[in-house]
């Protein structure tokens, strides 16, 4: 595109893309990498940050900063575990004078560890609240059709797939997601007691 078209997050990559062309020195060099791939990341062009970041670490080992732009890109690209290795070893090479570099790279790795385990969670819970909401909508298909036996069988099997789920929640888990998931299974065993009484009124 024309200049006049470009934001200037784009003007910024040119700029540093010509720039590059002709630094000299390695530690110039990782510097302007690592400014492209900051651009890149408010652009969410993570690959393109992740590529940059990569040779701003290749280029300087030891710069912490060019760790922590790479894990940025990492968790942009959901690649969470490389994320969490990338600020981990930024936090090893932090010097003790740059406080503020420090604290930002162990709030980020903070950040990656709380997804992690939110995923864990979700992935635990994934075939419970799967089954849960199976067995639900057989059961309310069956009390429509005034099937009460074989629907309180499947509402049954609902109730077994909700305290499974609670069950795997974490002890840290929040109290509003386990209120959540009591609520649910309350109003599980209200439904299933009207079926029972509907059942008995049938026979």
């Amino acid at each position: 595109p024309g200049t006049a078209l470009m934001s200037d997050n784009e003007r910024a990559i040119q700029l540093f893309t010509t720039a590059l062309a002709s630094a000299k020195g390695d530690e110039r060099r990782a510097q302007i990498l690592h400014q492209r791939s900051a651009a890149h990341a408010r652009q969410g062009a993570w690959e393109a940050s992740l590529r940059d970041a990569q040779q701003a670490v290749e280029l300087r080992p030891d710069w912490a900063k060019a760790r922590c732009r790479a894990g940025a890109a990492h968790y942009g690209l959901d690649q969470l575990d490389a994320a969490a290795g990338a600020y981990e070893e930024a936090l090893r090479l932090c010097d003790s004078g740059d406080a503020e570099l420090a604290d930002g790279a162990r709030a980020a790795l903070n950040d990656v560890r709380a997804k992690q385990a939110r995923l864990a969670t979700d992935a635990q819970l994934s075939p419970h609240v799967l089954g849960f909401a199976q067995s639900k909508t057989a059961g309310a298909k069956l009390l429509a059709q005034g099937r009460y036996a074989e629907a309180e069988q499947e509402y049954e099997g609902a109730l077994r797939a909700m305290r499974a789920a609670l069950q795997e929640l974490p002890a840290e888990a929040s109290g509003g997601m386990r209120a959540t998931m009591e609520a649910l299974e309350r109003g599980m065993r209200e439904e299933l007691a009207a079926a029972k009484k509907r059942a008995a009124g049938s026979e």
